[in-house]
């Protein structure tokens, strides 16, 4: 394992001298920088569209009732707490 290590190491290091500036651009800017700039966007456009998702859904769950039912249920509970009243004497 150390011999490939080795190996590799002197290749790479070989490699390295007769890189022209082009392809150090294009290994530094493009496959570098671009790379994690396109990730941590992605990684910020996920973030966004969940926290979107949940606050739809907490939106979709606090206006699921309808008002007409909202209003009916409220009559129907005040009727009934008169009821009560009317029951105690008051």
């Amino acid at each position: 394992m150390k011999d490939v290590q080795k190996a590799l190491e002197s290749e790479v290091a070989a490699k390295y001298s007769k890189l022209t500036t082009d392809e150090i651009k294009t290994l530094v800017v493009d496959d570098k920088w671009m790379a994690r700039l396109a990730a941590d966007a992605q990684s910020e456009l996920d973030r966004v569209s969940q926290a979107l998702t949940r606050r739809v859904r907490q939106v979709a769950e606090r206006y699921a009732t309808p008002l007409r039912q909202l209003t009916d249920e409220v009559a129907t509970l005040a009727a009934r707490v008169d009821e009560h009243l009317n029951k105690m004497g008051f």
